[in-house]
């Protein structure tokens, strides 16, 4: 009988927390709804935060009906987070070159055949290649600089144009 007595006394502790999840959510997203019509926000940057109010509660209703049971959901969620947040700056750099790849060939700062030289270093060449990481600058002296894609991004860069018959687009040579 005392088993009983625990199982009813949990399945109503959780059903007490999911009614309580309900009408927090409910409120919130009433709230939220009255706060973007007085401020006169578009749906469609309201609904970005409803969603997010959303798994806000049922995270957290989520992690009290599992406490009912003995799981500690914030160690698992702590532990997931912590595995994604080292995931994240494992790849960081790798991401950062390729958005960077992708982006020098859309905007095109420069083409292939140009002179580019850095504002203020001693780095400066023909861009003779480029890859996903990489894009490789040939000096005068026949020296050749490997510049990292994402640092035409965060330096002030000088592009002196090849000539006419020599230009050839950055898209064209990707990769070879």
């Amino acid at each position: 009988m005392p088993e009983l007595t625990a199982v009813l006394q949990t399945g109503a502790i959780i059903l007490a927390i999911l009614l309580l999840g309900m009408l927090a959510m409910v409120f919130l997203l009433r709230a939220l709804d009255m706060a973007g019509s007085r401020a006169k926000v578009p749906t469609l940057v309201l609904q970005p935060m409803r969603n997010v109010v959303k798994l806000l509660v049922a995270l957290i209703v989520l992690t009290l009906v599992l406490g009912q049971f003995g799981i500690e959901l914030m160690s698992i969620l702590t532990a997931t987070v912590a595995l994604v947040a080292i995931g994240f700056f494992a790849v960081w750099s790798l991401v950062s070159h390729v958005t960077a790849t992708f982006l020098l060939v859309v905007v095109k700062p420069f083409n292939m055949n140009d002179t580019v030289k850095f504002a203020g270093e001693e780095v400066k060449g023909k861009v003779v290649d480029i890859n996903l990481f990489f894009t490789s600058l040939q000096t005068d002296d026949g020296d050749r600089y490997q510049v990292p894609n994402n640092l035409f991004f965060q330096k002030t860069l000088r592009r002196t144009p090849a000539p006419a018959d020599k230009q050839v687009a950055i898209g064209e040579r990707l990769g070879e």
